[in-house]
């Protein structure tokens, strides 16, 4: 695991990084089957490896201990077929901010897992655009719908998380500072999507602002 945080501690500081947050012109496809089948992303911001500076306050946790079973799903690739659709996603366990356990296992539900970043322009928009249709249609009951805090540096914009999704209405497991969850799902880069099956396998991931449209549509299958 070492190893392979340091392998991509270098593709983020070198060659992706430099591009730097919200290059608008970066468009990925929504993952149907494990390969790009269309467009349905409008942005991405290169994933950060390392995190620091979090603090607890009032009882509040910003990053919290997490307890990963299961094999890390392969990272998400720039280019080509997913490898981790068809993959089991490992149980995922830890607190929400105010420490109130959150899990996320294979328990015959599909579900849907927002991968953000406090400082992230288009986590931030992305959230806004989700809530908006929570507000309006609730929240879909075809999957279980969860978010991971992860990436917080107390400098960075819009700190601390735990305000910023103080009123989202969809359970939010708070990750460590070896951001140990987004290893966990593979993320390559802000905002993630990864989709799982009932029986507990990678449906699809997506790297950017999916369309929550998109998502509803793509979780329908599971009724």
């Amino acid at each position: 695991m070492t190893q392979e945080r340091r392998k991509a501690s270098g593709r983020a500081g070198s060659s992706r990084e430099s591009a730097g947050p919200g290059r608008s012109g970066a468009r990925r496809g929504w993952i149907v089957a494990g390969t790009v089948v269309g467009i349905a992303l409008v942005a991405f911001i290169v994933a950060s490896f390392s995190a620091g500076g979090n603090e607890s306050a009032d009882g509040i946790r910003e990053t919290a201990p997490v307890t990963v079973t299961g094999d890390p799903l392969p990272q998400y690739p720039e280019t080509g077929t997913d490898p981790a659709v068809g993959l089991t996603l490992p149980d995922l366990e830890g607190v929400s901010f105010d420490g109130s356990p959150v899990s996320i296992t294979n328990d015959g539900r599909a579900k849907v897992v927002l991968v953000v970043a406090h400082w992230c322009g288009v986590c931030r928009s992305e959230v806004t655009d989700y809530g908006s249709y929570f507000e309006q249609n609730g929240v879909p009951t075809n999957a279980d719908w969860y978010t991971i805090s992860t990436g917080v540096r107390s400098t960075a914009d819009n700190y601390p998380p735990s305000a910023w999704l103080g009123e989202w209405p969809l359970p939010v497991l708070v990750d460590d500072e070896a951001l140990t969850l987004l290893q966990a799902v593979g993320l390559s880069a802000y905002p993630f999507t990864v989709v799982v099956a009932p029986d507990g396998t990678v449906a699809g991931r997506a790297v950017g602002a999916v369309p929550i449209e998109a998502l509803v549509e793509f979780t329908e299958q599971w009724g």
